[in-house]
């Protein structure tokens, strides 16, 4: 047995805006300086990035990157420190929560096994 885990950040109406998908798109931004470009390594839609991406500032009422424009040199988008530091603090707290999800399955694992050879 194995466990798997999702871990979704929800608004107040239930919308999901924070999770492995939206750290992926802020990490490819990173990456490639461009919303565009990290939309298109995730395989995604370019407005289905940016829905993501606001669903994302709406609920935190901050900006996650700053787009440049104006010539060939400054298109594209860098993310915000506020980003930088959010998803630092997002991929801790996910570390955590898995950690503590692991250590439970194991007494689950341990339990379990102890009641399957238990004659009941």
């Amino acid at each position: 047995m194995e466990l798997s885990t999702k871990l979704y950040i929800l608004d107040d109406d239930g919308e999901k805006f924070m999770g492995a998908g939206v750290l992926w798109l802020l990490d490819g931004i990173r990456e490639t300086g461009s919303l565009l470009a990290a939309s298109s390594r995730m395989g995604l839609s370019y407005t289905k990035a940016r829905g993501m991406l606001e669903r994302l500032e709406k609920a935190l009422g901050r900006a996650m990157i700053e787009r440049k424009k104006g010539g060939a040199e400054h298109k594209g988008a860098v993310l915000t420190p506020f980003a930088i530091e959010y998803i630092e603090l997002y991929r801790r707290f996910q570390d955590d929560v898995k950690a503590e999800a692991e250590d439970r399955f194991r007494k689950f694992e341990e339990e379990s096994q102890g009641l399957m050879e238990a004659e009941i």
